[in-house]
């Protein structure tokens, strides 16, 4: 009866797990300047998936510009709304955000 060497009984798995564990981790990080004038947008600060048009006035107040979407409303079809704000634009389905996109 022949009998293999240990290391070719080890997996796969365990040889890459291994191999990983000695490939030293670096962190790189670039510093942008960009002035005293400019506002940072977050995800935290814009309007969230599913909230409503009313919710969305409360918080941010009224938009600058609002687009109707043209065109026959039916149920694959549903009305969209956009809603823009100075760095930002809000699209709606019906009454419900659907998405929130930051201006460059």
């Amino acid at each position: 009866m022949k009998t293999k060497p240990l290391f070719l009984k080890l997996s796969l798995t365990a040889v890459l797990a291994v191999s990983a564990q000695m490939i030293p981790m670096t962190a790189q990080a670039d510093i942008l300047s960009i002035g005293s004038h400019a506002q940072v947008l977050k995800k935290a600060n814009m309007p969230k998936h599913g909230d409503s048009m009313r919710m969305v006035n409360k918080k941010f107040g009224a938009a600058q510009r609002v687009k109707k979407s043209k065109g026959k409303v039916t149920k694959r079809n549903p009305k969209i709304t956009r809603w823009d704000y100075s760095g930002f634009s809000v699209f709606f389905e019906n009454s419900h955000v659907i998405h929130s996109v930051i201006h460059r």
